[in-house]
């Protein structure tokens, strides 16, 4: 079914508002649009233009999702009608295009994350659906209905740091580890052979510094990438060979802080310069429910590894390994809210190519 059949006149109209929105040289940060406007989309005009418009673009492909974002903005703000500005800054808790109320969502899976607000009832939401990074579909759903997608009604809080300007390479940060770690497993140069997800045992532990020799050589490999959108699936490549080169038998993850237990490593793959750290600060007192309360946050060592993305693959280009009771020496906290939060909803299924 075209459609000019599934959404009749609804498409004709939109081009309508579209056109007087170009002629009226409306801006985007007006007021928003009412529905006894000219300016005004109602919800299926909207999603008939904006699939009109978009669906088979390719404009998403092989970018970093936070530019992915912004170009996603900017092509709808285009199919609409609206001159795209240089950026997209927040409106005090509005919407991020306010003047057709719209935020917009680019997504190649069913699991939605929306940042630091509730599910507003009065904005849509646009939701560009993916195939790799081509556009396939346009979803346009208001935000009362898009409230039934929440399962938990909770924003889920984590911190986030940068690391120093000034940083430049590869680094270990932390000359010894804690004392905790020191008294309690006797760290060295030898692993016991076990599995990851194994509790650590006292003289089959490395030493932070030697955890750091055993990965430094991960610098210069490079590594098939899954794709730009699969961080989780490129996260896994490096956890896994995180794995073999600290000595532990086999694969395994469990989801849970830190990912390499039996070694008390959390590894974190970099593309870009935020660290997303979790629930709990690096330097916290907070007992690891993993190790049943026997080490904190700050005894956790930290293998941070920064890459960069060409022609198909990844490349490691430096490291820096902590402890996390030294991780402030090499990161900044980010500053304003002492942390950002997530809502995280589930979309139907059916939106997505299988």
């Amino acid at each position: 079914m075209s459609l000019e059949e599934r959404f009749g006149a609804k498409l004709a109209q939109a081009y309508h508002v579209r056109s007087a929105i170009e002629h009226g040289r409306v801006d985007l940060y007006w007021p928003a649009a009412t529905a006894d406007s000219e300016f005004f989309y109602d919800p299926e005009g909207l999603e008939a233009i904006l699939q009109d418009e978009l669906v088979g673009r390719a404009d998403l492909a092989d970018f970093p999702i936070r530019t992915r974002a912004k170009i996603a903005k900017s092509i709808v703000c285009e199919a609409l009608g609206y001159q795209a500005p240089q950026s997209f800054p927040k409106m005090a808790g509005g919407p991020r295009l306010p003047h057709p109320a719209i935020d917009v969502y680019a997504q190649q899976s069913s699991n939605m994350q929306i940042w630091n607000q509730e599910v507003d009832a009065e904005r849509r939401y646009v939701v560009l659906i993916l195939d790799d990074s081509q556009i396939v579909d346009v979803k346009v759903i208001a935000g009362a209905d898009l409230a039934q997608y929440d399962r938990t009604g909770k924003l889920t809080s984590k911190f986030q740091a940068s690391r120093i300007e000034t940083s430049l390479g590869s680094v270990l940060v932390s000359g010894s580890d804690t004392q905790a770690v020191e008294d309690r497993l006797e760290p060295g140069d030898f692993a016991a052979a076990i599995a990851p997800i194994q509790q650590p045992v006292s003289g089959g532990f490395l030493a932070v510094s030697e955890v750091y020799r055993r990965l430094l050589p991960m610098v210069g490999e490079r590594y098939v990438d899954p794709g730009i959108v699969q961080e989780r699936n490129r996260g896994t490549v490096v956890h896994r060979e995180v794995c073999a080169r600290l000595g532990s038998v086999g694969f395994a993850d469990n989801g849970q802080f830190p990912d390499v237990l039996s070694q008390l490593v959390e590894v974190k793959l970099q593309l870009a310069r935020t660290v997303d750290l979790g629930l709990e600060l690096p330097g916290s007192d907070t007992p690891l429910a993993s190790t049943n309360g026997l080490f904190s946050v700050r005894d956790v060592r930290y293998a941070v590894f920064y890459a960069a993305r060409a022609q198909g693959r990844f490349t490691i280009e430096s490291l820096v390994v902590t402890t996390g009771a030294d991780f402030f020496k090499e990161y900044r906290q980010f500053g304003g809210l002492t942390s950002n939060a997530k809502l995280q909803l589930r979309l139907p299924g059916e939106w997505f190519p299988s």
